[in-house]
C-alpha cells in the first residue's frame, strides 16, 4: 500500500486521464451509498425518538390522571410534539404530526386513548430521486374511567 503523500503525488502527475474518468463515473454511486447509509441511521434515530416520546407521553398522561387532572386530546398531542422537539429527542416540529383518538375501550371502568405520532425526517437522498418514508408509532393509553 502506498503511502497518502505519494499516491496523491502519482494522481497529481498522472497525464492520461485514466483516474479522473473513473472517479467521475464511480463518485455518483460512492455518494448514494453514504448519503444511504447516513439516511438510515436518521431513520433508525427518528423511529426509536418517536417510540420513546410516545412512552413519555403516555407517561404524561397517565400521572396526570392520577392527580385527577382530566387531560384533554388536545392537550396529550400538545405535550407529545413539546417532548418531541425538545433534547434528547429533537425532531422537526414541522415534519410532526400527532393525533389523539377514543376508541371505545374493551376494558370496564377505562378509557382509551390512541396516540399516533407521524414523522417525515430530513432527506440525504433527493439528489437520486428518492424521497424519505414517513414513519408511524402507534400507543394505545388506558387510564380509569
Amino acid at each position: 500500500m502506498m503511502p497518502a503523500p505519494a499516491l496523491l503525488r502519482r494522481l497529481r502527475t498522472d497525464r492520461t486521464g485514466g483516474v479522473l474518468v473513473e472517479f467521475a463515473l464511480l463518485s455518483p454511486v460512492i455518494f448514494a451509498l453514504l448519503f444511504g447509509v447516513m439516511q438510515m441511521g436518521l431513520q433508525m434515530f427518528s423511529y426509536n425518538a418517536l417510540r420513546a416520546v410516545a412512552t413519555d407521553t403516555a407517561r404524561y398522561t397517565f400521572v396526570e390522571y392520577q392527580k385527577s387532572n382530566r387531560v384533554s386530546t388536545e392537550q396529550i398531542e400538545d405535550q407529545a410534539r413539546a417532548i418531541a422537539v425538545a433534547p434528547p429527542y429533537g425532531l422537526q416540529f414541522n415534519n410532526l404530526t400527532a393525533n389523539v383518538t377514543t376508541p371505545a375501550s374493551t376494558i370496564a371502568g377505562t378509557t382509551l386513548m390512541r396516540l399516533e405520532l407521524t414523522y417525515v425526517p430530513m432527506n440525504f437522498l433527493d439528489f437520486i430521486g428518492v424521497g424519505s418514508p414517513s414513519i408511524t408509532v402507534t400507543r394505545e393509553i388506558y387510564v380509569a374511567s
